[in-house]
C-alpha cells in the first residue's frame, strides 16, 4: 500500500535539503574567496619582484637612454644635462627632478601616480659616480594582466558556486531522503496503531463503564468500587493517549493546547500507579509545597511523560524501596522529580539512557525496549521544557522542567 508522504514531512524534507545547499554553497564560496585572494596576493607580489629586479638592474648597468627595457624609460643626468629615452611622459618630469634630489648609490625605488589617468610608474633612482639614472617602469600592462586575471577567475567561482549548489540540493535531497522515509514510516505506524485502538478501548471503556455501574450499585466494599472507578478512569485516559498518538501523527496542523493543573495531573498519576507500585513491594508517595501551576499543553501527552517517569523509577527498585514524587516551583518553571532507592545509573550509561531503545539491564519481570524515557523526554521539549537526570545520593532523580506561562496561580489562556 503506497502512501503519500505527510505535508509535514515533505517541508521538513525540503528545509534539509536547503540547508545542506546552503551550507555546500558556503564552504565553496569561502574556499573560492580564499583562493582568489592567496593567487591575487601571489601575483601581485611576483609581478612587484620581477619589476623591481628589472629596475634595479637596468639602473646598475644602462650606458645611455637609446635601449630601455620595454615598457620603460631611461633618464640621466650628467654634469646638469638630462636626457630621456623616447616617449617619456611630460607630467612625470616634476615628480622624476625631486627623486633625482634623493638619489643614493643604492637604488632607491618609488611608485608614481599620474593625476591625469589610473596609470602608475615605477621609478628606481640611482647615483654612480657622477652620474644620476632613472629607471622609469609603466605598470599599466601588469595591472591589466591582473584584472584580466581577477575577472576570470571570478568567473570561475561563479561557475564553481553553481555547480556546487546543484551538487548540494542533489547531495542534500539524498542524504535526507532516508529522514523522509522514517518520518512516513513512524506516522504511519502511530496512525495505524491509534486507529486499530480506537475501537477495541471504546469498547473496553464501554464495558467497564457497564461493570462499574454494577459494582456501585452492588453490596460490595468500598476499596472494590474505587477500584471499579478507576478502571473507568484509567481506561478513559487510555483513550486520551491514543487520542494524542494520532494528533502527533497528523501533520496538518499543531496539537491543540489547554490549561493543565499539574497538581492534579500528577496526583492522578500517582493513584493509577499505586497499585503496581504496591504489587511490586514499592512504597509510592507524592508530595508538593508548591502554589497551583498551569501549564499550557496536553493533558494526555503531559500525563503519559509523568506516568513513564514513575514507571521507570518503580520498575528500578528493589521490593521494600520507595518512589517519591515531588511538585515544585523554580522561578517561572514547574519542577515534577521523580526519584527512587534503587541501585541508581552507572555513570557509563548516564549519557544514553533518554535515547530510544536504550534499556538498562537491572529490571527483571516485563519485558522493557527503553522507550518511555525517550517518549518523556520528546513530550517535554514539544511543551518548550526539559528532562534531566541529577545527581542523587541514593537510586536515580529525574526531573521534568516546564515553563509556566500565565499570571501566578492562574491557568494560561487556551490556545486552539
Amino acid at each position: 500500500m503506497n502512501r503519500s508522504r505527510p505535508i509535514g514531512d515533505e517541508v521538513l524534507v525540503r528545509a534539509a535539503s536547503r540547508r545542506l545547499a546552503a551550507q555546500a554553497a558556503g564552504l565553496v564560496a569561502a574556499a573560492m574567496l580564499l583562493l582568489v585572494l592567496l593567487v591575487t596576493v601571489v601575483v601581485v607580489r611576483g609581478q612587484s619582484a620581477s619589476a623591481d629586479n628589472l629596475l634595479r638592474s637596468t639602473a646598475r648597468t644602462a650606458d645611455d637612454v637609446g635601449d630601455p627595457p620595454p615598457g620603460a624609460w631611461l633618464v640621466m643626468v650628467e654634469r646638469g644635462v638630462v636626457s630621456s629615452s623616447p616617449g617619456l611622459p611630460e607630467e612625470l618630469g616634476p615628480e622624476l627632478t625631486k627623486l633625482r634630489a634623493r638619489a643614493k648609490p643604492q637604488a632607491v625605488l618609488t611608485n608614481l601616480h599620474e593625476s591625469s589617468d589610473d596609470d602608475s610608474f615605477r621609478v628606481a633612482t640611482l647615483r654612480r659616480g657622477n652620474r644620476i639614472i632613472q629607471v622609469v617602469l609603466d605598470l599599466t600592462s601588469a595591472h591589466q594582466e591582473r584584472a584580466r586575471l581577477l575577472k576570470a577567475m571570478g568567473l570561475a567561482s561563479a561557475i564553481g558556486l553553481l555547480f556546487a549548489v546543484l551538487l548540494g540540493v542533489s547531495l542534500g535531497r539524498r542524504a535526507v531522503r532516508p529522514l523522509a522515509q522514517a518520518l512516513t514510516l513512524q506516522r504511519a505506524f502511530i496512525a495505524d496503531a491509534g486507529h486499530e485502538l480506537r475501537t477495541p478501548l471504546t469498547l473496553l471503556s464501554t464495558r467497564a463503564q457497564l461493570l462499574d455501574q454494577a459494582v456501585q450499585a452492588g453490596d460490595l466494599g468500598a476499596q472494590t468500587k474505587d477500584d471499579s472507578r478507576g478502571v473507568v478512569l484509567d481506561t478513559q485516559r487510555l483513550g486520551e493517549v491514543v487520542e494524542d498518538l494520532l494528533a502527533a501523527a497528523d501533520p496538518r496542523g499543531e496539537q491543540e493546547r489547554e490549561p493543565v493543573d499539574l497538581g492534579m495531573l500528577v496526583q492522578g498519576v500517582t493513584e493509577s500507579a499505586r497499585a503496581h507500585a504496591a504489587d511490586r513491594g514499592v512504597e509510592l508517595t507524592f508530595d508538593t509545597d508548591a502554589p497551583p501551576s498551569w501549564v499550557s499543553g496536553s493533558s494526555a501527552a503531559l500525563r503519559r511523560a509523568v506516568l513513564s517517569l514513575v514507571d521507570n523509577a518503580v520498575d528500578h527498585t528493589p521490593p521494600g524501596g520507595q518512589v517519591r514524587i515531588n511538585l515544585r516551583r523554580d522561578r517561572r518553571t514547574a519542577v515534577i522529580a521523580v526519584s527512587d532507592t534503587g541501585p541508581g545509573i552507572a555513570p557509563e550509561a548516564a549519557q544514553h539512557v533518554l535515547r530510544r531503545f536504550h534499556s538498562g539491564g537491572q529490571r527483571a519481570g516485563r519485558t522493557h525496549y527503553g522507550l518511555g524515557l525517550a517518549l518523556s523526554h520528546d513530550v517535554a521539549n514539544r511543551h518548550g521544557g526539559q528532562l534531566r537526570l541529577v545527581d542523587s545520593a541514593v537510586g536515580a532523580t529525574f526531573e521534568l522542567s516546564l515553563p509556566l506561562p500565565g499570571d501566578e496561580g492562574q491557568p494560561p489562556p487556551r490556545n486552539p
